[in-house]
Order: C-alpha cells, then structure tokens, then sequence
C-alpha cells in the first residue's frame, strides 16, 4: 500500500475505533468497584447501574479537555526534567520483572541488590531522563513495603526524573511524603512522579487502583492510564476490537481522574498485547502487539495525549538473536509513532518475566541507533562537503587525512557502545558478553552519588523505619 494510502486508511481506522469506543463506554460501561466512586460519578450527572458506569460522547470528551495534555516532570536534577508532550521521545527501563535472566539463560529471584544496581546503571547512563519503576521485583524486601522501598531507593541514588511505583492508595500516600519532602512541601503543581495505573481487563478498575488514581490526581501527578489486556484472553482476538477496549479503558478512567482533579496530567499508556493460542500466555513481542502498539499512540495523537508506547519487549528466553529481532521491532514502533514514554525499554525477557543486565545495556545501544537514524541529517554546505569532495579528488585522493574529516569525525558517524565491530577468536557471544561486562564495570565503577541535603536523606530513612524497614536494608541504599 502506498504511503498517502496507508496514512487515509489509518486514520480511518482511528475514527473507527474511537466511535466504537464511545459505544463501548455507552452501552457497556466500566465497573468501578467501590462505592465511593461511583457516588462520586452520580453527584457529577453519569449514569450509574449496579457497579457499572456509562458515559455520554460529551462526558469523555469534556473530560479530555480538561486532561493537562502538555507539562513538564521534575526532577531532583533539572537538567532531568522530562517534557510530556506530543513530540518528544523518553524512554524508562524495564518494569516489573521478578526474576534475573542470567547469561547462560538460568533464572533467579531478583534481588534488593539487583534493583540497587540497576537504578545505578539508569543513573550513570546519558539515555534515561527517568529512573525508578519496578526495576526488578526484589524478593528479599517484604512486599508490604517494597513499592516504598523501591522509590525510596531510587530517590537516594538517583537525581532522575521519578517512575513511582503504585501499590494502592495507602502505598502512594507515603510516596507522596517522600516526594513533599524532595520538593519542600506542597507538589500539586509540580508533577514529579510518573504513576502506571492499570485496570482490570475487561472493563473494570480495581479498589486499589482507584484510591491510587485519587492519592496521585489529588496531589496533582500524572497517570499513566496504562490497559493491559490480552487479545484473546482478557480482551477480544481481533486487533481493532482488542484496541477499542483499552481505549475505552483509558478514557473512562480519565473521566474519573478529571472528576477527582480537574487538570490532572494524562499520559496515554496503551498496554495493550497479544496472547499466544497455543499456550495462553502472554506474548508481548509478536506482531500484533507492535501493530496494536502502532494504533494506541495514533488514537493518543488524535486525543491530543502524549503517549506510551512499544519499548524493547521479548517473549524470549535469554539473550538470543531472536531478542534482538523483537526488541528492536518493538523499538522501531516507539520511535516511528513519536510515542513520548517508550516504556519496558530495557532489560525485558521472557514476556515481562525476567531482566537480563545484558540486554539491558544491549537494548540501550539499540536505542542510541534508533535515535541516530530518526535525527535529522544535517545538509548545511560543511554537511554537503562539495570542497571535500573537490580536495580529496584534486589534491589527497582519500577524505581520511582530509580537515573535514577530523572535524567532524565525533560528528557525523554514529558509535557503538558494546558491538563488536572487529574480528574476534573463539565464540563470538563470549566476545559480545565479555564487552558489555566491560561496560557495565565502567557504569557502576564511575558511579557518584547524586547530592541529596542531609536532612531530607533523615526524613527518607525516618518513613521508612516507620514502615518497618529494616536498618541492614536502610544502610544498603
């Protein structure tokens, strides 16, 4: 299909889905499943049936308007501040793994060690602007406090904009302490926090769900609205139907959201996949995700929403060449589609299951070759080198020796962090591994701790000890 053709078609698809999303939300509605909620949304005039809500065209659609569609994310660091927009790219690691993916293909539980360096590795690493998330699920912190745990340590090692970690209501109560005390105080304006909120596929949002979207929207921080249901098993096979139940996901409970705060910044977090029919298990680096991906940021672009989306996703099972294949298909969606938050960028294996250090360093350098390949080729007349060109033929008979050349040798050509771009003795996934071990020891190794004033670190641990967390644990972050 030509390019003019493929572009008329998409957006036809658009309008499709999103009148079939408006029907959704009319006649089927979403389930909110706590009484509050749904006394909150009969005060504001939407019509409210067991624990089902239905929402008129004009409902949605007031409610995108008044959605902060364009804000900045403060960091500690301000040259960290993230921009939310329509245009501009992010990417935050992977999220959620609660095992390690070892070289050899073994798996483990991840550790508090594990989360401790991979938030050093984000730190030192010029690509992210944001650090934090669920970096790997440790297994030796009690899950009572590890949503805390995890942002508190993130907060200690890194001046990066903040992914927070949401748990429930009472969970992002004591993040937004931690925040207060980062920021002095009030941060309703000030959105410093990156809050994932999934619901319950199909069509439902969970108690623990809804207290965090009101803790996060009341505090004025951004949702990402993020469905995750599974064509085949959580929501239809079909691709466009599949897409119109996230859509009609995220819209919902931004209505919601705007009710509790009206301004409360959105994010589009379309996490929408596939399954796998042979075995029903998720299957989040297949074709169809990718295409499913493609179609969520373009219903976010016509929502005037900035948007997550893709990442370095793989359903593989160690670091093989069929992680690469997936990882950089899911990446090339991100960036061809300008989606704003490439999240699970990463580290990802075995379909969210496992991080692998490796990969993550790997899918780093796959994201500084997308990067360069989407940038602008510059064309000014130094760019053009018609007087290169003439000296090399006149006078050198090679550009190597040439000043163009050295001018602009750390200009122009793009470089590899870890590839191997040389011959290599012996099995050349050892070389491969054994240079990016090499790039690792050089992140963790020039590690300096951000500057955090004394007396906000003591507040940090004090909340903490509060929560029962136990001084060994203090004393490692």
């Amino acid at each position: 299909m030509k390019k003019e053709l493929e572009a008329t078609r998409d957006a036809e698809i658009v309008e499709l889905i999103h009148k079939n999303t408006l029907r959704i939300l009319e006649e089927i509605g979403i389930a909110f499943l706590t009484e509050e909620s749904l006394d909150l949304m009969r005060k504001n005039g939407i019509r409210v049936e067991g624990n089902r809500a239905y929402f008129t065209e004009k409902q949605v659609m007031d409610a995108l308007e008044i959605a902060t569609k364009d804000f900045t994310v403060y960091a500690r660091n301000s040259k960290y501040n993230v921009n939310m927009n329509t245009e501009d790219l992010y990417m935050t690691p992977g999220y959620g793994s609660p095992f390690i993916c070892e070289t050899d293909g073994k798996v483990r539980p991840a550790t508090f060690d594990d989360f401790l360096k991979l938030a050093v590795i984000v730190q030192e690493s010029e690509e992210f602007s944001i650090n934090g998330g669920i970096l790997a699920q440790p297994s030796d912190i009690e899950a009572e406090i590890s949503a805390e745990a995890m942002v508190y340590a993130t907060l200690c090692r890194s001046d990066k904009a903040l992914f927070s970690v949401c748990g429930g209501g009472e969970q992002a109560e004591n993040i937004m302490k931690m925040m207060r005390i980062i920021f002095d105080g009030d941060i309703t304006e000030i959105p410093c926090t990156f809050n994932l909120i999934s619901t319950l596929s199909p069509l439902g949002i969970t108690k623990n769900t809804l207290e965090t979207i009101e803790v996060c929207a009341r505090n004025g921080q951004p949702l990402v609205i993020a469905p995750g249901n599974m064509a085949g098993a959580t929501g239809p096979i079909s691709l466009a139907g599949n897409t119109s139940l996230a859509n009609a996901e995220i819209l919902g409970t931004n209505v919601y959201a705007q009710l509790i705060h009206p301004g409360t910044p959105i994010i589009y977090g379309f996490a929408s996949t596939v399954s796998d029919m042979k075995n029903m298990q998720v299957s989040n680096a297949n074709p169809g995700f990718v295409k499913e991906a493609k179609y969520g940021a373009l219903m976010a672009k016509k929502y005037g929403l900035p948007c997550r989306s893709g990442g370095g996703m793989s359903d593989a099972t160690g670091l093989t060449a069929q992680a690469g294949v997936e990882s950089s298909m899911s990446m090339f969606e991100s960036f061809s589609e300008r989606a704003n938050l490439m999240m699970h960028a990463t580290g990802s294996l075995h379909s969210f299951n496992t991080v692998s250090f490796e990969k993550f360093i790997l899918d780093i350098e796959t994201y500084t070759r997308m990067k360069y390949y989407f940038s602008e080729m510059p064309a000014d007349e130094e760019a053009l080198a018609f007087d290169a060109i003439k000296e090399a033929v006149e006078e050198e008979g090679t550009f190597v020796t040439l000043d163009h050349t050295f001018d602009r040798c750390r200009i122009d050509p793009w470089d590899s962090q870890v590839s191997i771009h040389s011959n290599t003795t012996g099995d050349p996934n050892k070389a491969l591994y054994d240079s990016i071990q090499k790039r690792i020891d050089k992140l963790v190794t020039n590690y300096k701790r951000p500057e955090l004033p004394k007396e906000k670190r003591a507040a940090l641990d004090e909340i903490m000890r509060g929560l029962g967390m136990s001084e060994a644990d203090i004393s490692r972050v």
